[in-house]
């Protein structure tokens, strides 16, 4: 795996422009992904923080007990077994 420096230090809270007080995986969501989350389950109290795991997976950080799932968020990742992001370029120019 490659060392990337700037993966060594945490994300700041605010980096996601969120403004809810529900965290998911260390970030404030913006309203507009609390809206989204929500419609699929996620519980919108504020002070609360979540672990969402590609699989759908939810837990509410502070008592460690697993929510009702989201079910797959990215199932097009999972078939494709990378993420659209990262795709090897076909050639160099």
């Amino acid at each position: 795996m490659p060392n990337i420096e700037e993966f060594n230090y945490p994300i700041p809270e605010k980096c996601a422009g969120g403004n809810t007080g529900v965290f998911v995986n260390g970030r404030e969501l913006h309203q507009k992904y609390l809206d989204l989350l929500s419609s699929r389950g996620l519980p919108i109290t504020k002070h609360r923080s979540y672990i969402v795991e590609i699989n759908g997976k939810v837990v509410d950080e502070q008592t460690g007990k697993e929510l009702d799932g989201f079910g797959k968020l990215a199932p097009m990742v999972e078939r494709a077994n990378h993420g659209f992001g990262m795709k090897v370029p076909r050639f160099i120019s």
